[in-house]
């Protein structure tokens, strides 16, 4: 692409994390770099590839970035220590970002998070001062009974022509039934927290990167829920004064998992609109603005051949 250059990278204190750093081919780069995180278990391109596709739109306008899969997932080996998850991903991406500083000179970076990814740059974003901006995708939500009980009986009403339903029925029924389907059935892998304590955990790590005056989007799809009246993912947090400093969106007609392109789009462009205004200070970019940019440097780092051609993919 003429637009963009894409380069595989290999680092961490051991050298098992891969990465692809894209920048801008040609002219002027942001002095703002973004880190695209893992959405789940999903490898480093997310749903849909849409990582790939958010960083080639990115460096179109002049915003560098790097998709990088953390410790155990994806191309990445897993950490050589014992630290818990949330402490070992923090470790991921500063060292993620201690590498985009050697390579293209950036300092202050954006954490794109896509569901638990959020939960992540969250953790980094209050860790971390070289944090300047946070997305945050249908991550945290706390509805309130109105919305819990609205959302309940559309998805009673739903369920009936709902394919995944009819499928989960159906293996549910047969564990009742079948002693070898139940001692079949795979066990819980996490161990979540109380609803109080990601409560606490919420409010604190927020009350933080407000303090910071951090810029943060919390963008929610009508996934979690079809309509939204005054922040209603929030909960009892819509009204807290130091949440209303953050901007938060919802937007029903596209999904969780990104499914169509027109969803694709409507998420790029706001992304892309948001990452541009705290690049730029709250501004879109300008022509002046540009001009002051910081120039690509000539670094280079070893290559993850395998990670860049499943990339590249079209």
């Amino acid at each position: 692409m003429n637009d963009c250059k894409e380069t595989p990278v290999q680092f961490g204190a051991d050298g098992s994390l891969i990465g692809i750093v894209t920048t801008p081919g040609e002219g002027s780069m942001a002095p703002v770099a973004c880190l695209m995180l893992n959405m789940g278990a999903n490898h480093h391109i997310g749903p849909r590839r849409i990582n790939v596709k958010l960083a080639r739109q990115l460096a179109t306008r002049g915003i560098s970035s790097i998709r990088l899969d953390l410790s155990g997932l994806g191309d990445s080996g897993p950490a050589s220590g014992s630290e818990h998850f949330l402490t070992q991903a923090v470790y991921d991406l500063q060292a993620a970002m201690s590498l985009i500083e050697t390579m293209l000179g950036v300092r202050r970076f954006i954490v794109i998070g896509l569901c638990s990814g959020a939960t992540n740059g969250l953790s980094l974003a209050v860790a971390d001062a070289r944090v300047v901006g946070l997305l945050m995708f249908d991550s945290y939500s706390f509805p309130g009974r109105r919305t819990r009980l609205e959302r309940m009986v559309r998805r009673a009403l739903a369920a009936p022509t709902n394919p995944a339903f009819i499928g989960k029925l159906g293996r549910w029924v047969q564990r009742k039934l079948s002693p070898s389907a139940a001692a079949a059935a795979a066990p819980h892998i996490f161990d979540p927290d109380p609803p109080e304590v990601t409560a606490a955990t919420f409010r604190r790590s927020m009350s933080q990167v407000a303090a910071r005056n951090l810029a943060v989007l919390l963008l929610y799809t009508g996934t979690l829920h079809v309509t939204d009246r005054n922040r209603d993912q929030l909960g009892p947090f819509a009204n807290e004064p130091f949440m209303r400093q953050f901007e938060y969106e919802f937007i029903g007609e596209i999904d969780h998992g990104l499914t169509s392109m027109a969803a694709q789009q409507t998420f790029m462009n706001v992304v892309c609109d948001w990452v541009l205004r705290v690049t730029h200070g709250g501004q879109s970019a300008s022509p002046q603005q540009a001009a002051t940019a910081t120039e690509r440097p000539s670094a280079r780092m070893p290559l993850a051949a395998q990670a860049f051609a499943r990339d590249a993919l079209p």
